[in-house]
């Protein structure tokens, strides 16, 4: 996958993400209702720190209220004693019609009531009027219920008391003056504990409790009121610092609690959306975030992203795509696997096209063939590493020349190995270099550079690695048997015997030198022919499973590894068998003149670091990590 493939992929995800929020906002449900238990999908608020979180109450014992002992009023007005009836009910008239119910003391219609009651027989004569005041009395006692006044309401009772002590809004009036008094015991408690920040805890002996329980005597109450107002704010208030600081379950836990005392506040409700938007921005930003991170190669910031996004609730499916991104750039920084790709040089020039290789394992080697073959072992590729797609051309080395002047081993020696048409032999020629092809005329700019030796081809990696700055290789024995392969377990890497179609430069029976020539590879494959008797140029052929052009034909390739005559203690992670002052180095695959038996997966050849010869070229590898 290419780098614009790869940006397109990335915003593919933004997108996705942004029209599901927007088909599926965050609300109110989605923050309180999502089961514990099961992942939780984007707009959702896990709750699981309500767990140990017990919402039950125990009930509240109420105080212990005694028998309210009537009124008692005190006479010193000695005037007072000698009034009749009727300057009584008089008095009684004027005090209701001025609404002096009960003050100012000994001149109030209450204390006119009680000396009438005193001296008068005849009830019908003072009947309305201490229904009147008894009326007046029970509207104050709600009054003083619902201020939570129980001094006021103590004294109401006393006066009632004083009327009419066998009426049965005593007792009612009794039972309300211990619900007044327990909740106000509760509200300082409450507020107490407010004040220490025990807002909720473990042994449930905390605001919310408190709050619950003087919920549960009288919701209506007013301190109940005050005190569930308070105890909300405080969780509403944490609820947004804690969604604020990105911690969503704990937002939700707190905002659980809120709506678990007052279902219906708006403000509750309110916040509730609130901490939803704040979670959709929040979610839209990660991805943001976490895709520029996978553009920039940048794993540690990537991997950050993706754990709040876990966090958030991200559906699993999508955290699976963003962690195989990860991978993916752990193994392959930023690129992906197949995916082709060259750098541009200062002077406005490629480098080789280089390509991807998938990470794997195979079974290396072979126990039924040569005793170098063996034995067979399995070797495993768990890192990213490239390979050039073409053997090094003509071309390309020319560059490597002419930066540096170097000398090849074919130049200093003043020879090389050439392909004799007339003889069907390859005999040493003077003055042949890599500028020079098979037959020893000028090579063209396209085909694969020749006459190359192992120290050649380790100087042009060098040279490569030091103007790109990326550590270009040679490519292992293993994994050259690895991309030789490319997943294939028969003895060519095509099959078991003579292709049936046109895949590589071998030689077949069918190709000539010339079009009229005789000259043709008698012991070449049955019934094939590519259109080339020598070397073809790079890139002729169709590509092998892993994007590979000329693997198994055309040249055959020097790869890192010092030679050995078995496996014997081989590396399996599929780096190179070195041993230092090595002389002899592996040559693999095979080459437009080689033996059918030199295409085998598992064939291998040996050289001296200076050889060089008409059939042998290298192609190159890059480290991704």
């Amino acid at each position: 996958m290419t780098t614009k493939e790869t940006t397109v992929l990335i915003i593919g995800f933004i997108l996705v993400g942004f029209l599901y929020l927007m088909k599926h906002p965050l609300h109110e449900m989605d923050l309180l209702d999502a089961p514990t238990n099961q992942p939780v999908g984007i707009g959702v608020l896990a709750s699981n720190r309500l767990e140990q979180f017990n919402p039950e109450t125990e009930t509240v014992e109420l105080d212990t209220i005694l028998d309210v002992p009537a009124w008692e009023m005190t006479e010193d007005n000695t005037e007072l004693k000698t009034q009749s009836n009727d300057e009584l009910i008089a008095s009684i008239e004027q005090a209701i019609s001025d609404e002096r119910y009960f003050q100012p003391e000994q001149d109030n219609a209450l204390f006119y009531l009680i000396r009438l009651k005193a001296i008068e027989t005849d009830e019908s004569k003072y009947a309305s009027y201490q229904q009147q005041i008894k009326q007046r009395l029970l509207a104050l006692t709600q009054v003083a219920i619902a201020k939570s006044d129980a001094q006021q309401l103590t004294n109401l009772i006393a006066k009632l008391k004083t009327i009419d002590s066998e009426q049965q809004n005593i007792k009612t009036l009794e039972q309300q003056l211990a619900t007044v008094k327990t909740i106000n015991k509760l509200y300082t408690k409450g507020m107490q504990q407010i004040s220490n920040n025990v807002i909720v805890s473990a042994d449930s002996n905390d605001a919310w409790h408190t709050a619950k329980q003087s919920q549960e005597l009288d919701a209506n109450n007013p301190k109940t009121i005050q005190l569930l107002v308070k105890v909300n704010e405080v969780l509403i208030e944490n609820a947004l610092l804690a969604a604020q600081e990105s911690d969503y379950n704990l937002a939700a836990t707190q905002i659980q609690q809120a709506k678990l005392l007052t279902p219906k506040s708006e403000k509750v409700i309110a916040t509730i959306k609130q901490i939803a938007q704040l979670k959709q921005q929040r979610y839209l930003w990660l991805e943001q975030q976490i895709s520029k991170a996978i553009s920039n190669v940048n794993i540690p910031r990537a991997e950050t992203m993706l754990q709040q996004l876990a966090n958030l609730g991200l559906q699993q499916s999508q955290l699976q795509e963003y962690q195989s991104e990860i991978n993916r750039m752990q193994i392959y920084g930023k690129y992906h696997v197949l995916e082709e790709f060259s750098q541009e040089l200062s002077d406005g020039s490629q480098t080789p096209k280089m390509v991807v290789m998938p990470t794997g394992r195979y079974v290396m080697g072979s126990n039924k063939l040569g005793k170098y073959q063996k034995p067979q072992h399995l070797v495993n590729i768990d890192y990213g590493f490239a390979v050039s797609q073409n053997e090094i051309s003509v071309a390309q080395f020319k560059q490597f020349i002419q930066a540096t002047n170097y000398r090849t081993d074919a130049d200093k020696n003043r020879k090389s190995k050439v392909y004799e048409v007339r003889t069907g032999h390859l005999k040493n020629k003077r003055n042949i270099n890599w500028k020079n092809n098979y037959l020893g005329k000028k090579a063209k700019d396209n085909e694969p550079v020749i006459h190359i030796s192992w120290n050649d081809a380790q100087a042009y990696v060098k040279w490569l690695t030091a103007i790109t700055g990326k550590p270009y290789r040679l490519l292992s024995e293993a994994e050259f048997e690895y991309i030789l392969r490319a997943t294939s377990t028969s003895l060519y890497p095509w099959g078991e015997g003579t292709p049936k179609n046109i895949i590589e430069n071998l030689p077949g029976q069918l190709d000539r030198f010339e079009k009229n020539s005789r000259v043709k590879w008698a012991k070449g494959f049955e019934n094939y022919g590519d259109g080339y008797f020598g070397i073809a140029p790079v890139g002729s052929f169709i590509l092998n499973q892993f994007r590979l052009n000329d693997t198994a034909g055309n040249v055959m390739e020097w790869v890192a590894d010092c030679w050995h005559d078995s496996y014997v203690r081989a590396p399996i992670d599929g780096t190179p068998w070195l041993n230092s002052g090595c002389q002899d180095h592996v040559i693999r695959g095979g080459s437009w003149s080689s033996a059918k038996s030199d295409f085998i997966s598992s064939h291998r050849f040996k050289a001296k670091a200076t050889f060089t010869d008409a059939r042998l070229g290298f192609r190159i590898a890059l480290d991704l990590k």
